[in-house]
């Protein structure tokens, strides 16, 4: 009895620590092949559901293809081409990289719209799949709204021209459309305004020109095209080497300068005095309408006015409500 009092108790938690690590080492090589076992069942089961997604897609495969991709019915037999621009039909199907004989669902029609959105001249492409053999191309053209002209570039050092200068057209959105020659204007760009006054930092055919006052430019540009203005203004250039201000230069020599803020109410402030009835027969020289009340405007007499207009020059104000005071003459677009 003693003696069991007399044991160490840490020699007793010891031996019974002992036996329960016996039981484990007992049991681990039965535990160690079962893992094996669900790991060997699970590459198994997975390299099976492998192959058979593998003969599905090899199948569906082989389906699209024997029904659509190679199936002679959908051989393109005619290619409808409409066009807003001047492009040609040979000129579309040459971008698009598309014929007839093709495949209809062969083509990629993300790839013919890429091709041909690519080329700067073309705004917008859609492309339909008409069944069973038809081919639908539907192209939007940009429309010129100006010319750009580039300043030539000088070595002073080595005296001489390091780069001519050069034209380009410019659409509605800013997008540098196509290079024209500089030297030899076509009759197609005769009437369209000029850009001057800004040296892009770098010019790409197809990316836009960057700049607030450009597109501010452009937005004025495409104002006075609206018909209730269009008929009394006739100008050949905007200007924007003037900070904070676009300058409209008139094929007669006179300047309208603009701020760039509310375009319409300034339009609209010009409207006023070129329709105003004691201005008749004269032309504007200078009106700064970004002045928002009392507006200077001076005028010209032409080489040739009409007749009871006088050949002096006259100036005159023309207040918030457009109404013109110390006058002595009108004048006319």
């Amino acid at each position: 009895m003693f003696d069991r009092w007399l044991r160490n108790p840490r020699e007793n938690r010891r031996k019974r620590r002992d036996q329960y690590s016996l039981n484990v080492k007992v049991r681990a090589p039965h535990r160690t092949e079962a893992q094996i076992g669900k790991a060997v069942m699970s590459v198994a089961a997975a390299l099976t559901m492998g192959l058979v997604a593998f003969g599905g897609f090899r199948a569906f495969q082989y389906f699209v293809q024997t029904a659509f991709t190679e199936n002679a019915r959908y051989s393109i037999a005619s290619i409808q081409v409409e066009n807003d621009g001047g492009l040609t039909r040979e000129d579309i199907l040459t971008l698009a990289g598309v014929r007839e004989g093709q495949n209809l669902y062969a083509v990629n029609l993300g790839a013919i719209r890429a091709a041909l959105e690519s080329n700067p001249v073309i705004r917008r492409a859609e492309i339909y799949r008409v069944l069973p053999d038809k081919l639908r191309i539907v192209v939007s053209e940009r429309v010129a709204a100006a010319q750009f002209f580039t300043r030539a570039r000088y070595d002073a050092a080595m005296r001489r021209v390091i780069a001519p200068p050069m034209g380009y057209l410019i659409g509605s959105d800013g997008v540098v459309m196509k290079p024209l020659n500089p030297f030899a204007p076509s009759k197609d760009t005769a009437r369209l305004p000029l850009i001057s006054g800004v040296e892009p930092g770098e010019i790409k055919l197809g990316q836009p020109l960057s700049g607030a006052q450009l597109q501010c430019g452009l937005n004025l540009i495409h104002l006075c095209e609206s018909p209730d203005i269009a008929p009394l203004l006739d100008y050949e250039r905007i200007d924007l080497s003037r900070k904070d201000a676009l300058v409209m230069v008139t094929r007669y020599g006179g300047q309208i300068t603009f701020g760039l803020d509310d375009l319409p109410a300034q339009l609209k402030r010009l409207k006023t005095i070129l329709t105003h009835p004691s201005r008749a027969g004269q032309l504007i020289r200078t009106c700064d309408l970004s002045v928002l009340m009392n507006v200077p405007v001076t005028y010209f007499v032409p080489a040739q006015p009409h007749a009871g207009i006088s050949n002096s020059a006259a100036t005159a104000v023309a207040g918030g409500t457009a109404s013109i005071r110390s006058s002595q003459g009108g004048m006319h677009p």
